[in-house]
């Protein structure tokens, strides 16, 4: 007997919700996190020498962290639109599955 193939397309909507909604929650976080960043730009110092060395090093971590975040819901939400995908195939790889026992029965009278 060959092998069966089986795929719950509700499954895969609930996994592409899921990640949609995580990508919504990354994109916020990453928005919330820039704001708060800006809010205290100031906190090395304005124009003495600690303020000098360090506003480099803040500026390079603050752009890092939105990089990474941005990074992380550009992946998510690729894995959200992939998974679309995927259900939209298979839903419609079922649909016509369907369609063809129908039409096999139609022809046939046995099902």
């Amino acid at each position: 007997m060959g092998e069966v193939f089986s795929a719950d397309v509700s499954r895969i909507r609930q996994w592409q919700n899921l990640m949609s909604d995580i990508t919504e929650i990354t994109d916020n976080s990453v928005r919330d996190f820039e704001a708060a960043a800006r809010a205290c730009l100031d906190w090395v110092g304005r124009d003495d020498s600690m303020a000098e060395n360090l506003r480099p090093r803040d500026k390079k971590e603050r752009e890092g962290a939105s990089e990474t975040g941005t990074s992380l819901m550009l992946a998510i939400g690729g894995i959200s639109r992939a998974l679309q995908v995927n259900g939209n195939v298979i839903q419609g790889a079922q649909n016509d599955a369907h369609e063809a026992i129908r039409d096999a029965s139609k022809s046939s009278g046995k099902h």
